[in-house]
């Protein structure tokens, strides 16, 4: 009886002082997942890293011209038929450039045509490029469509895009290779542009801004693989430093496995995010924006949200966890 008492004592002690308690765990949480000498190591070795993939492989660098990235494309179709091959690595219509005698002024140059044209874009481009492959056309990002022959724009397309899909649609119900065949092709001329001088534009921005996709295009170099390089050379970096963070885990228990992952991805929190926010201070200052570090970002972005909700969790659980050890008197 007397120990029930005492027990409910204890009980009550713990309720009634549960505010101080909660904070005294809180600052403990902080405590355990501050950062020791060794993660400040691997923080700077982690934003030396990115600072360094930032500038010695900026937008403008690491690319093909034209010639090699079609040789490129050539060789990697070397043991196909020679009839496919002339089928799939033809000139997609939507890259021409020349006009005939009955049009003109079309706004599209041998510069321009990657960002007004919508089978240039990365995500329009499988509808709208699969489209032109099929009818022989060109539908620019503003929808108006001309015919073109023999890699020359010749007239607008009868009934304009809606003639354009009309037939490209009855096209590929008589013959389904050719939707097939088209599909293709699109992918192949993808992978020609996408590591070029040029390259392939931002999604849909070409549609919403034109101009804008035009300077992010010819000026900054700002593209799909300038953008897909980034993230990936961050996300590797990334993970090599996890690797090697984990090599210094010495803990027994899972909550210290848990525990020290939050140490982990505050490193890559805290490096990304220093990266990025001097990246930014970098190109506002010189105004260079073929240093701007898209990729890099949504990486930053895409951790900073995934890693608080983690330590988010992490800390609920050890906080709540131990409270509840204390008054089910687990610890004793």
């Amino acid at each position: 009886m007397k120990k029930g008492y005492q027990e409910t004592g204890r009980v009550q002690n713990i309720v009634k002082n549960t505010s101080k308690i909660l904070e005294d765990l809180d600052e403990q949480f902080c405590k355990k997942t501050g950062l020791t000498k060794i993660d400040a190591t691997l923080l700077f070795l982690a934003l030396g890293l990115q600072i360094a993939r930032q500038y010695l492989l900026s937008n403008e660098k690491g690319r093909l011209d034209s010639y090699q990235g079609d040789k490129l494309v050539d060789s990697a179709l070397s043991l196909a038929p020679p009839d496919w091959k002339e089928v799939l690595t033809q000139s997609v219509p939507y890259d021409a450039i020349k006009t005939g005698s009955h049009i003109s002024d079309t706004g599209i140059g041998g510069t321009t045509h990657r960002y007004r044209t919508l089978g240039h874009d990365p995500i329009f481009g499988w509808v709208f490029g699969t489209a032109n492959i099929m009818t022989n056309s060109l539908t620019k990002t503003n929808f108006e469509t001309y015919q073109v022959k023999d890699i020359q724009i010749i007239r607008h397309y009868p009934l304009g895009i809606a003639g354009m899909f009309n037939n490209a649609v009855s096209y590929s119900m008589n013959d389904p290779k050719l939707l097939a065949v088209s599909v293709v092709r699109q992918a192949i001329h993808f992978g020609s542009d996408y590591f070029t001088t040029q390259g392939l534009p931002v999604p849909i921005i070409s549609t919403v801004n034109n101009e804008l996709a035009g300077k992010m295009l010819s000026e900054w170099h700002i593209d799909m693989w300038s953008i897909t390089r980034g993230m990936t050379l961050a996300t590797f970096i990334n993970q090599l430093i996890t690797i090697i963070h984990k090599l210094f885990y010495n803990g027994k228990s899972e909550s210290d496995r848990k525990l020290y992952e939050v140490r982990t991805r505050k490193i890559i929190n805290y490096s990304n995010l220093i990266a990025t926010s001097s990246n930014i201070a970098v190109v506002a200052i010189t105004r260079d924006f073929r240093k701007l570090d898209i990729g890099g970002m949504a990486v930053t972005i895409y951790n900073l949200i995934t890693n608080a909700k983690f330590i988010r969790e992490i800390k609920e659980e050890f906080i709540f966890g131990s409270y509840r050890d204390m008054i089910m008197n687990d610890n004793v």
